[in-house]
């Protein structure tokens, strides 16, 4: 009976692997079909809804083609591992240990779009790889997983001498949007990468910590700031489009620098549908610099043509 009940195992055993054989071949026929530009496009889109609905498995036939290094097959495999969703994180996080930094930063950079807070961890982890090109993605990707236990590792790359680092670090904690970040961004309005000052100005007005404008304010007042970064700062102060921006920004107008007074009316240009802006922003048309009347002109334009 026992040699009987092997024996039946046995055979089962063998029929279930040669339908999940089958099922792979399937998968990847359908894969090849998502991946080729030959093939129509509503036969393409079909074959992409047969592979989400298999789920993680569909992902795992996929990840196979991850090494070609075709623009088409890393496309179709990011087309499947969104479509399939969360159910796509585990393999995916399992090529990020992959010693071809390439295909993990391209698995950590899908994880991004994908934004999973179960990929948070393995995120981190690879977040402090040897493989700046992997830190670059995964430091990049952790935002769009919400978890605000990534904070100390962002923070801590902020200080990256490669500004792609510096510039997704202050982009993730902008996604983040917790307000202990603030202190931290914005001394790097200055940075000396015009990539990371852009990012880290637009995570400053996300979170929109009532604390920033004053940390901002008190930057103005430091006379070794150079013009670039006082540029971002009032920027910054702009993309708030808070009304308690509004005073700084109108005192600003009257700054003896001109290029303050045209920054001023360059961030004025946020604050549509305001009376006050609107007349301060007609007045400063008539400013002795050109470059000052020449922004209020724009921002003009900006605030009645939205």
């Amino acid at each position: 009976m026992n040699r009987q009940l092997l024996y039946i195992i046995v055979i089962l055993a063998m029929v279930l692997s040669a339908f999940a054989r089958g099922d792979q071949e399937r998968l990847r026929r359908h894969f090849l079909v998502l991946s080729s530009n030959d093939e129509s496009p509503d036969a393409r889109e079909a074959a992409l809804h047969r592979l989400a609905r298999a789920g993680e498995d569909a992902v795992i036939v996929s990840l196979e083609f991850i090494g070609r290094k075709s623009p088409d097959k890393r496309t179709a495999i990011a087309r499947v591992a969104l479509a399939v969703g969360e159910n796509a994180v585990v393999p995916l996080t399992n090529i990020l240990s992959r010693p071809d930094e390439s295909e993990a930063a391209f698995a950590a950079e899908i994880l991004g779009e994908i934004g999973s807070p179960k990929a948070s961890v393995p995120l981190l982890l690879a977040a402090r790889s040897s493989s700046e090109k992997l830190r670059t993605a995964a430091i990049g990707a952790i935002g769009n997983c919400g978890d605000s236990l990534a904070i100390p590792t962002l923070l801590e790359a902020l200080a990256d001498p490669n500004p792609r680092i510096r510039r997704n670090s202050a982009v993730s904690l902008g996604k983040i949007g917790h307000s202990s970040a603030i202190p931290a961004l914005v001394p790097l309005l200055g940075d000396s990468s015009a990539l990371v000052a852009y990012a880290v100005s637009e995570a400053i007005a996300r979170i929109g910590d009532g604390d920033a404008l004053d940390l901002l304010k008190q930057r103005l007042d430091d006379n070794s700031v150079d013009e670039l970064e006082r540029y971002h700062i009032i920027e910054t102060v702009g993309m708030f489009r808070n009304t308690e921006s509004i005073p700084l920004l109108l005192d600003l107008l009257e700054d003896p620098s001109h290029l303050n007074r045209g920054f001023a009316c360059q961030a004025l240009g946020y604050f549509r549908g305001n009376y006050r802006v609107a007349n301060a922003l007609k007045r400063a048309r008539n400013d002795s610099s050109a470059f000052v009347r020449m922004m209020a002109e724009q921002s003009l334009m900006v605030i009645r043509h939205p």
